[in-house]
């Protein structure tokens, strides 16, 4: 189990949690009880249990990104390991491992990869891939990591813009505020913007663009990577 411990605690990715149920970055309850952060990638097995198993009692599941303290159990349970890990100081319970990653796991970055090409939900994908640049930033596969997260993106903003059309009409006949604030301020980006994805609203071409960010970083740390020549066609695009 020693394996499974994380030597440091990485900043937590999901800013939608709320920071009252999150853990403190170093409480000294994690010090005394010897417990080491991991983070969920995997909601679809992110469960946290009363007793080991898929029969245990449900406590709540978690969101993709939410750090979590791995205390020390394991159980194997129809050939399936769960671990004893704390939410918050008086929330604990017990979780599938492979819905969790750490950085100094060997493997996790190529399975948080294989999780992001599995997902085909665009907000979903681009969690996973903030999630990655955050926690395996020294990892091979970021480049690729990133041309997906802009790729995501881009394929987004068209789907942002539709959903937000009829609402923006329908606030700008009331006369209060033009089309384009209506666009700027669409409360369908908030979520995205917590995840550190932009975009703005293009008068002209009537549509969201992404601003690119993520193929800029690509660009500029691997300017090397097969990836970043087709950043680079991406930008000349913007």
């Amino acid at each position: 189990m020693a394996g499974w411990l994380l030597a440091g605690v990485v900043p937590v990715l999901s800013q939608e949690d709320d920071p009252e149920t999150l853990p403190e970055k170093s409480p000294n309850w994690t010090e005394r009880t010897g417990a080491r952060a991991a983070f969920v990638a995997d909601a679809g097995l992110a469960a946290l249990r009363v007793t080991p198993g898929p029969s245990g009692d449900l406590k709540q599941r978690l969101r993709v990104g939410r750090r979590v303290y791995v205390l020390g159990g394991r159980r194997v349970v129809e050939d399936r390991v769960y671990v004893f890990v704390a939410v918050t100081r008086r929330t604990r319970g017990w979780m599938d491992r492979r819905a969790l990653v750490r950085p100094a796991q060997p493997g996790d970055d190529a399975r948080l990869l294989a999780l992001i090409r599995a997902e085909t939900g665009g907000y979903e994908r681009l969690r996973l891939c903030r999630l990655f640049e955050n926690l395996f930033r020294r990892s091979p596969q970021l480049p690729t990591v990133l041309l997906l997260l802009g790729e995501t993106a881009e394929a987004e903003a068209p789907l942002i813009y539709r959903r937000a059309e009829r609402r923006v009409s329908q606030r700008a006949a009331a006369g209060n505020a033009d089309v384009r604030a209506y666009f700027d301020d669409e409360p369908a980006l908030d979520r995205y913007n917590r995840l550190g994805v932009k975009f703005r609203y293009d008068a002209v071409r009537k549509a969201y663009r992404y601003d690119g960010a993520a193929y800029r970083r690509l660009v500029q740390q691997y300017p090397r990577a097969p990836e970043a020549e087709i950043a680079r066609q991406r930008l000349a695009g913007f």
